[in-house]
């Protein structure tokens, strides 16, 4: 029970750290490295299944809140350009996953997970539910999202530059 007391209290130092540091999913990356380097701190972190089963309820919950009437009624509006965009995305993201697999040796499957278009948690979490390496999708997934949010801002200041000559 101890372990499982200060597993929680790392977590929770961890992803309040994050969080007060606007990381990028900062809560999850927070808690996630906190409790990573806990482990390689020679310590041992601990969860039984039944709590992360619970976890996992409230993670659905969370996005579950996202779904509303008002969004729902938006579909008819962005449908076609939702279904463009997600089938141009699962064709890249299968694409750059069968190469990461073949030259990086990733498993097929967190290949994928890691290449998919989505947020952090969500595909973080998909990959744990499923028995995959959910914390190496993690940290694929924040490199992803800090080189986009670093390099982005410089790319758009680019292309204004170029488009306004």
């Amino acid at each position: 029970m101890t372990q499982i007391i200060i597993t929680f209290l790392v977590g929770a130092a961890g992803g309040l750290t994050g969080y007060v540091l606007r990381l990028p999913a900062g809560v999850l990356v927070g808690s996630m490295l906190a409790v990573g380097a806990y482990n390689c701190l020679g310590f041992k972190a601990y969860m039984p299944a039944k709590l992360r089963i619970g976890g996992r309820i409230i993670v659905g919950c969370l996005l579950g809140l996202n779904i509303n009437p008002a969004a729902i009624m938006e579909l008819k509006n962005v449908i076609v350009p939702a279904l463009i965009i997600v089938f141009m995305l699962l064709c890249s993201g299968c694409l750059t996953s069968f190469i990461v697999h073949r030259y990086c040796k990733l498993d097929l499957n967190t290949a994928f997970l890691s290449s998919s278009a989505g947020g952090l948690t969500d595909l973080s979490m998909l990959a744990t539910s499923l028995g995959e390496d959910g914390p190496k999708v993690a940290v694929i997934h924040l490199v992803r999202v800090m080189t986009v949010m670093t390099t982005m801002p410089l790319i758009l200041i680019l292309l204004e530059k170029i488009m306004l000559k």
